[in-house]
């Protein structure tokens, strides 16, 4: 990973960018007192968000397993559910 500071990373910011599309490198700029800001490509991008959505699904996966094997948790059959849907959806739209 490349890092530069902000002056760089804005004098040079066709070769920045280029760095990051073309050659495919992640660059930390450098802010003074400030956490770095990345720069990666729209590949990469896709790439993290892809593996957000993966891992914010295991962890709601893991959350609903928990709660279905705790024994204080309420119970309610799939007609109460999906009754009470649709009472909170009509005060909604009301």
């Amino acid at each position: 990973m490349r890092s530069l500071s902000l002056q760089e990373a804005e004098n040079h910011l066709i070769d920045t960018l280029n760095y990051v599309d073309l050659d495919n490198e992640h660059i930390a700029i450098e802010r003074s007192g400030q956490e770095p800001v990345y720069l990666i490509s729209a590949q990469d991008y896709q790439l993290f968000l892809k593996l957000l959505q993966q891992t914010e699904d295991q962890q709601d996966l893991q959350e609903a397993e928990k709660r279905m094997n705790d024994p204080q948790q309420e119970r309610l059959s799939f007609d109460q559910f999906f009754s009470e849907l649709e009472v909170e959806s009509e005060s909604i739209s009301n």
